[in-house]
């Protein structure tokens, strides 16, 4: 996501070949300009890049701003783009960076079958590179920094499982993401695990949503709730797709608090949904220590020192740690709000109305 994983996600892979040729011509171009040697000989004051896809997910401006307060505190300096979900201007962005010196890239890419080529040459002028959010196709990068998706998607269906009416079989919508991103797949296969053929559920609706975007996952659920009015839940990989949802049920005539919904990354507008009743649940990446261990990383590999140690491997035998989650309802929001969101990242006002001095 993430997501996870959001308004404009990854594009599928539908030009994949040609986008390959463009990155190959670039970084022929390139040459040898990108050697990898910014920063000084002893380590200190490196030169990191970070490349994010877009601005317009919220949690991806927050992580940038924090990326940055923990590079000044290990003295680097940083170069930050982010690539206005283009792929091409990503690219070129992460050109400039090759070619002024950084030592490290950490990289949220915005299509993950397109970028092995620009891994491998970064690699080869040594510049370590550091997948964050996702893994890259194709390519076994030196480090990745994530969520565990599998998990994430566990404990969305496990709130659903939670919530199910007494005495009777529930009738579930579920909303997937993009189908062309590994985020998807992998929450899935928690969804399909533990509600797909579950004798307490009928799944009364199931599609998937190109390129996580908000509107069709509002004409998914509009869909599902013509084809069945008395939907008990939604389950629905992230917010943006769940705050599509509360739009649906209200256009519908449910009220709030009659349909369960899941989604993920805690977002300003689905926290107060959650007190609303619009939402039944989101689950929170911490999504402060995730930026705060891709920097440690990079530090790590710019200074020759080990980096934070893995908690695991990818596919591709690259080290993965991954990012701690936790699920938010009604239950524990003022806690999250008050004790466990980073600063900065929400306030009681901005959840429960201005001029709010405590939770509700």
């Amino acid at each position: 996501m993430l997501n996870s994983r959001k308004p404009a996600h990854r594009r599928p892979g539908v030009l994949v070949a040609v986008v390959l040729t463009a990155i190959s011509m670039l970084l022929s171009a390139c040459g040898s300009a990108a050697n990898g040697s910014g920063g000084s000989s002893d380590g200190k004051g490196s030169l990191i890049g970070v490349s994010l896809y877009t601005n317009q997910v919220a949690r991806f401006n927050f992580e940038e701003k924090e990326m940055k307060r923990v590079a000044a505190e290990n003295g680097d300096e940083v170069i930050s783009n982010f690539a206005g979900n283009n792929l091409q201007t990503q690219i070129s962005q992460i050109q400039s960076m090759m070619q002024r010196g950084i030592k490290v890239l950490i990289l949220n890419q915005i299509e993950s079958k397109s970028f092995a080529p620009l891994v491998t040459q970064a690699q080869g002028q040594g510049i370590k590179v550091i997948a964050y959010d996702e893994d890259v196709a194709g390519a076994k990068v030196d480090y990745l920094v994530q969520r565990d998706n599998v998990e994430m998607g566990k404990v969305q269906a496990q709130s659903v499982l939670d919530h199910l009416p007494a005495g009777r079989v529930a009738k579930v919508a579920i909303i997937r993401g993009d189908p062309s991103t590994p985020a998807m797949v992998q929450m899935s296969e928690s969804y399909d695990k533990m509600i797909l053929n579950n004798p307490k559920i009928d799944v009364v609706y199931d599609n998937t949503t190109v390129g996580w975007d908000q509107a069709t996952a509002q004409r998914n659920a509009e869909a599902a709730l013509q084809n069945d009015p008395d939907i008990d839940a939604f389950l629905v990989m992230w917010d943006n797709g769940a705050q599509a949802v509360a739009q649906a049920v209200k256009g519908a005539g449910r009220k709030a608090g009659t349909v369960w919904s899941t989604g993920s990354d805690g977002s300003q507008a689905s926290l107060a949904y959650i007190a609303q009743g619009w939402q039944g649940q989101s689950t929170w990446t911490a999504v402060d220590k995730q930026a705060a261990n891709a920097m440690n990383a990079a530090h790590a590999f710019a200074t020759g020192k080990e980096p934070p140690k893995s908690d695991g491997k990818t596919d591709s035998g690259a080290p993965v740690l991954h990012t701690p989650l936790s699920s938010i309802t009604k239950d524990n929001l003022c806690e999250f709000i008050t004790k466990t969101a980073p600063k900065g990242w929400v306030t009681v006002d901005q959840v429960f109305g201005a001029g709010a001095t405590d939770c509700g």
